[in-house]
């Protein structure tokens, strides 16, 4: 019986050597083949791919029109002290959410301006016009990443 372990033990062994030699060898004759890809290709093609840089998504921007409010986070969230809600004049049709389908919104959270120095406090509680998009926010919430605030 101790026979037959050690003739299965000394056999699988074999078996592991083959196979990690069979990978070795077709590894190296892939990169070998691809070697020989990359000298056939022109030089100014692979460096005319390096500098090419991927064009972004033009995001059209929309203009929305409410009141800015300034509110408290609630604590279990951990998000912070204070987020602030666009409160629309009418009914916002949000194409784009978590449920999937369309729906009109009284109000959306709004994220402060990249461009924007003082801060949205200067805002708070006044009706005002936002150029921005829509994206995605905490949890899969639709959020307004405004780009321009105007006090109307």
């Amino acid at each position: 019986m101790k026979n037959i372990k050690i003739a299965l033990v000394t056999v699988l062994a074999f078996v592991a050597l083959f196979i990690s030699f069979y990978n070795f060898f077709y590894l190296r004759n892939l990169e070998n083949k691809i070697k020989d890809i990359e000298s056939i290709l022109p030089e100014s093609n692979l460096e005319a791919t390096e500098d090419i840089i991927p064009a972004e998504d033009p995001v059209a921007l929309e203009t929305f029109v409410g009141t800015l409010t300034k509110d408290e986070i609630p604590a279990e969230l951990e998000l912070g002290d204070y987020w602030y809600w666009l409160y629309f004049d009418e009914p916002y049709l949000l194409e784009e959410n978590a449920r999937g389908m369309p729906m009109n919104v009284d109000k959306l959270q709004v994220n402060l301006p990249a461009q924007e120095i003082e801060g949205m406090d200067v805002f708070d509680g006044m009706h005002v016009e936002i150029k921005g998009s829509i994206t995605w926010g905490y949890a899969e919430s639709s959020v307004i990443q405004a780009e321009e605030i105007v006090i109307k």
